[in-house]
C-alpha cells in the first residue's frame, strides 16, 4: 500500500513553483528563479489550486498575493523545504570546504572552464559552486564567497578582488561577415538579423537601449527580436547564428578566443560596474576562502 503522504501531498514540482511564487509574490520572477517560463509557473499554480479546491493567490493586474489559505500552505511548504535544505547542507558539509555563489553565466563561461587550475593549486579543498541568478549570498549562511557583477558597496560583503568588464556587440563569425562595416543605426534597422536580449542576471546589466545611451549613441528605444530568460541561452543563440548580443567580454572571453563569437566594429563600453569577488563580513574568512581569493587575484582572470 502506498504511504498516505503520497495520496495527500500534491506534486512536488507544483509545490516548488508555489513556494517561489508565494515568496516573491510574482509569477514572472518565480519563473526566472526556477529557469522556466511564466506560463509554466501559472499552470502549476492553477493545477495545485484545482487539486486543493481553493484559491491560493488573489490576482490583480500584474500582482499576486497569497490568500489566507495560501499563506498557511506557504508557511508549511517553506518550513519543509528549509528543513530539507538544512539536512542536505549538513550532509554536504562533511565534504565541502568552500561554497562559492556565482551567476549562471559567469559560472558557465568563466569559472567552470578554469576551475581545475584552482583544484591543482589546492587539491585538498573541497569546492561547491552554486550557480544562481537570484542572489541570496549575503543572507545565506552556507555561502563562503560570491562573485557578482555590480557597483560597491555590497550589503554585508567585503571585496577581495575584481574583474574589469567591457561591453560590445558580438555575434557568430558568419553574421559578423554579413554585418561588416554597418553602423549602429544600420544594425537596428536590420530585419534578417535579430538583436538578442535576456533577463538580466544582475540588476545593473544593460539592455540594448541602455548600452546605446551610455555609449553616447543617442537615447533610442531598441526592441530586441529574440529574448531569453538566461544570458547563457542568449549567448548560445548568438553562437548559433541567431543574431547579435551585447557581449560582456570578461564573461565571454573563451567563446571569443576560440572564434565562436566575434566582436562587431562598434563602440566598446567600459562600465563602472565590475565582477567582484566578495566574502561575508559576518565571519573571519577560512583558509579555503583565502586560497580561492588569492587564486582569483593572482591571474585566474584579468584583474583590476
Amino acid at each position: 500500500m502506498p504511504h498516505p503522504i503520497r495520496r495527500s501531498v500534491p506534486s512536488l514540482t507544483a509545490l516548488v513553483a508555489f513556494e517561489a511564487a508565494g515568496r516573491r509574490e510574482n509569477f514572472t520572477l518565480a519563473a526566472a528563479e526556477l529557469g522556466v517560463s511564466q506560463a509554466a509557473v501559472s499552470r502549476q499554480i492553477s493545477a495545485l489550486e484545482a487539486d486543493l479546491g481553493v484559491a491560493l493567490f488573489t490576482r490583480a493586474n500584474r500582482s499576486v498575493r497569497l490568500t489566507v489559505g495560501g499563506k498557511s500552505l506557504h508557511d508549511a511548504v517553506k518550513d519543509g523545504f528549509d528543513g530539507i535544505a538544512d539536512a542536505v547542507s549538513q550532509l554536504r558539509g562533511a565534504h565541502v570546504d568552500l561554497t562559492v555563489s556565482v551567476s549562471v553565466a559567469f559560472g558557465h563561461f568563466c569559472l567552470l572552464p578554469i576551475l581545475s587550475s584552482f583544484r591543482a593549486t589546492a587539491p585538498q579543498i573541497g569546492v561547491r559552486i552554486i550557480s544562481e541568478d537570484d542572489w541570496r549570498a549575503p543572507h545565506d549562511r552556507t555561502i563562503d564567497m560570491a562573485i557578482r557583477y555590480g557597483r560597491p558597496p555590497f550589503d554585508g560583503m567585503s571585496i577581495v578582488g575584481s574583474l574589469i568588464e567591457t561591453i560590445v556587440p558580438v555575434c557568430a563569425p558568419d553574421i559578423a561577415s554579413k554585418l561588416r562595416g554597418v553602423s549602429i543605426d544600420d544594425l537596428i534597422r536590420q530585419t534578417d538579423v535579430a538583436l538578442i536580449e535576456s533577463n538580466a542576471p544582475e540588476p545593473s546589466w544593460l539592455n540594448w537601449s541602455q548600452w546605446m545611451s551610455q555609449s553616447g549613441l543617442g537615447r533610442k528605444t531598441v526592441q530586441a527580436g529574440l529574448n531569453f530568460t538566461s544570458y547563457s541561452d542568449a549567448a548560445y543563440a548568438a553562437m548559433a547564428g541567431q543574431g547579435v548580443i551585447l557581449g560582456w567580454i570578461g564573461v565571454l572571453d573563451r567563446p571569443l578566443a576560440d572564434g565562436r563569437l566575434v566582436e562587431l566594429d562598434l563602440p566598446r563600453l567600459t562600465p563602472e560596474e565590475r565582477h567582484y569577488a566578495l566574502v561575508p563580513e559576518r565571519r573571519q574568512p577560512s583558509r579555503a576562502v583565502d586560497a580561492f581569493a588569492r587564486w582569483f587575484r593572482e591571474g585566474a582572470f584579468q584583474q583590476a
